[in-house]
């Protein structure tokens, strides 16, 4: 390997073989650039030289025909700080969960409910969504079945729906009501029999007409408790339709409480997106945005299926993707102001090839680097590094 001197070093460019800082610690792979905190950081570590069979570039080879400005490759700060959230969004995902679990349990088992300590947790969820959105979403739980769906549902919809308030710039005082509301919005079921709540097949009509009954049960748990008004009503009216086809009172826009309006948006993409023991499989978030949007549309508000898209994008953070160049990769994060254009981290170049480290790439219509599909399960579990 030649030595090249840092002087040498011209920010922004690739180099087409690994840099070296000696020989058994690889600095920069092909897909990593020349930064200026880099060099500087070398200096500062007093090192002259970094070690190199390859020659300087101004892209890495694999995304030839793209702009450079459309990479958003990550400084050495960058990577880090990307790794506490991840851990941070990881841990707190825990905690709610083994929080929303001892809550059911306890209602349950002593038909106690602590409104305060749901307000407390909810301050904590509103904080992490507002820090860490894109890294929290990472971790929705969509594979649980029976008396466990109840629990991961009511997280998920959670973080989605204090995701939408953020997005909306609702005040603290209403995202913690919203909080609540979802948190305690199928609370109803905790008093069905427990073979209706653990079904695992489709229900009879008589078996359908009990299970509706949970949000009117819900209502009045939650009164019960001295809930307010806008919470408890949100556990009644979470499967109204603005159409008129929901229940239980078949209210029609403009009478649907705007809890309810959000939760009813946040429920059907989290029971779409997750795999359910009577139905043939579960849809991709993009196919749940794009069907929600579409198909779905005069079934929900506008406003918050505007809101559900350009918090999660038109391509959800998890989404296995192939983009323009033939690169294959999986969305890491989303931009509100671009719901079109998440940033991918590439997994694969074009050849197939898996990167040892792979970059992150905000795609761009105007850069040239375009999302042109949703890989498909096998090909997704691959990129994700699934079993």
């Amino acid at each position: 390997m030649k030595g090249i001197p840092l002087a040498g070093l011209v920010p922004s460019t690739y180099f087409d073989q690994p840099v070296y800082l000696d020989k058994n610690y690889i600095l920069l792979t092909p897909d990593s650039p020349i930064t200026p905190d880099l060099v500087k950081r070398l200096q500062k570590w007093r090192y002259l030289q970094v070690f190199s069979d390859g020659r300087a570039k101004d892209v890495p080879g694999y995304l030839s025909g793209a702009s450079s400005t459309a990479v958003a490759t990550q400084t050495i700060d960058e990577d880090i700080r990307d790794g506490e959230q991840v851990t941070a969004a990881q841990k707190f995902h825990g905690e709610f969960t083994a929080f929303i679990t001892g809550l059911f349990a306890k209602y349950a088992a002593e038909n106690l409910l602590s409104l305060g300590q749901v307000t407390d947790w909810v301050k904590r969820a509103m904080q992490m969504v507002h820090d860490n959105r894109d890294y929290l979403l990472r971790f929705l739980d969509t594979s649980a079945d029976g008396e466990r769906y109840m629990i991961t549902h009511s997280v998920n919809t959670t973080i989605l729906a204090l995701a939408i308030g953020d997005y909306l710039k609702s005040p603290p005082h209403r995202l913690i009501e919203l909080g609540n509301a979802c948190i305690l919005h199928e609370i109803g079921m905790m008093k069905l029999p427990s073979e209706l709540q653990r079904s695992s097949k489709s229900l009879s009509p008589e078996e359908r007409k009990a299970m509706m009954a949970h949000t009117l049960l819900g209502y009045r748990i939650l009164k019960g408790f001295s809930a307010p008004e806008n919470v408890a009503l949100a556990a009644l009216e979470h499967h109204e339709r603005i159409d008129g086809t929901g229940y239980p009172r078949a209210l029609t826009a403009g009478k649907i409480t705007d809890y309810a309006l959000i939760i009813s948006v946040v429920c059907a993409y989290d029971a779409m997106v997750s795999r359910r023991p009577f139905r043939l499989g579960s849809l991709d978030g993009h196919a749940t945005i794009r069907d929600l949007a579409q198909k779905n549309r005069k079934l929900y508000d506008e406003k918050v299926l505007k809101a559900l898209v350009y918090t999660l994008s038109v391509y959800p953070v998890g989404t296995a993707v192939q983009l323009s160049n033939n690169s294959r990769g999986v969305v890491v994060k989303t931009d509100p102001a671009k719901p079109r254009c998440p940033i991918v981290k590439v997994v694969f170049d074009p050849e197939g090839k898996r990167l040892a480290d792979p970059p992150q790439i905000q795609v761009s219509d105007a850069e040239g680097l375009t999302i042109t599909g949703v890989l498909l399960p096998e090909e997704a579990k691959e990129v994700k590094g699934q079993p």
